[in-house]
């Protein structure tokens, strides 16, 4: 197994360029990061990375960004923070909304990385779009702090969740000893998912949070948004257990004529408000649990 190493006395200084020299290698790899602050924004600029139009679509995003290669462990040795924060002076609306400082596609084993994002899409941006169903994505140790972005020319810069994720068929995500908090408005949430839109119920994906925080500014009644994409009958296995959260869950449906398919479980994490868009087609109810 290939071993990388980022930092400032190493061959690879920048995250960024080594995300896109590894961007075709499948193989199993590990990528370690040294202690530091890694300004993902300036490393984007130093390579080049091509700027969206403003007018770009939301789902166009993968031109514009590098991605954790697949197959990758990447493990933080100490203190190690991606930041994203540049100035509403230096980030265009297009790339506001389409860069995020983490954006994972496939198979990965992410952990001990502190990330910070203000003006940016997401702290982390992890969506399949069917590409790589039947992957495994582990998150541990990992902690996310998303500020609200600011207004330029009218418009709020960025996409405001801490974490933007796509689930396709097959794909098991797991978060353990994670913290995802959010500072802004009460209509974004700590932690946004959605299925990918596949219309077959076989092979459903699953969602598993251990000993994690959901934390979010007063008056934010949704830190974990659930939404369904899919018409089909899914069953999408959602964990949270050993968890607290500072808001609700929210179950949401993006089709007036689908039902919502998250199945959740919530074990010893308190009993958060549960919101849901349709009780009547909330085919399974969400099950709390207190040991």
């Amino acid at each position: 197994m290939k071993v990388y190493y980022v930092g400032k006395e190493r061959e690879y200084k920048s995250i960024t360029k080594l995300f896109l020299d590894l961007k075709n290698d499948e193989t199993e790899k590990t990528i370690f990061i040294d202690a530091g602050v890694y300004d993902v924004f300036k490393e984007y600029k130093e390579v080049g990375m091509p700027s969206p139009p403003d007018d770009v679509r939301p789902s166009n995003y993968f031109p514009y960004n590098a991605f954790v290669p697949g197959n990758t462990r990447l493990i933080g040795i100490g203190n190690v923070l991606l930041r994203f924060a540049p100035s509403k002076e230096e980030i265009t609306y297009g790339e506001s909304r389409t860069w995020a400082p983490l954006n994972v596609l496939s198979e990965c084993h992410i952990e001990n990385i502190e990330i910070y994002c203000k003006n940016g899409r997401y702290c982390i941006h992890d969506d399949c779009h069917n590409l790589y169903p039947n992957t495994r994505h582990y998150y541990k140790n990992v902690r996310c702090h998303y500020e609200l972005g600011d207004e330029k020319d009218g418009m709020r810069l960025g996409f405001n969740n801490t974490v933007g994720n796509g689930m396709p068929q097959g794909c098991k995500f797991e978060f353990e000893d994670c913290t995802f908090a959010f500072t802004g408005d009460n209509k974004h949430s700590a932690f946004y998912t959605h299925e990918d839109g596949f219309d077959t119920p076989e092979n459903s994906p699953s969602l598993i949070f251990k000993n994690c925080l959901f934390l979010a500014g007063e008056g934010n009644d949704r830190v974990l948004r659930l939404q369904n994409l899919a018409k089909a009958d899914l069953h999408i296995l959602t964990r949270v257990e050993s968890s607290y959260l500072s808001g609700g869950i929210y179950l949401t449906i993006h089709n007036e004529d689908s039902a919502q398919h998250y199945d959740v479980t919530v074990i010893n994490s308190g009993n958060p408000p549960i919101l849901v868009d349709d009780e009547e087609n909330n085919i399974y109810p969400v099950k709390i649990y207190e040991a």
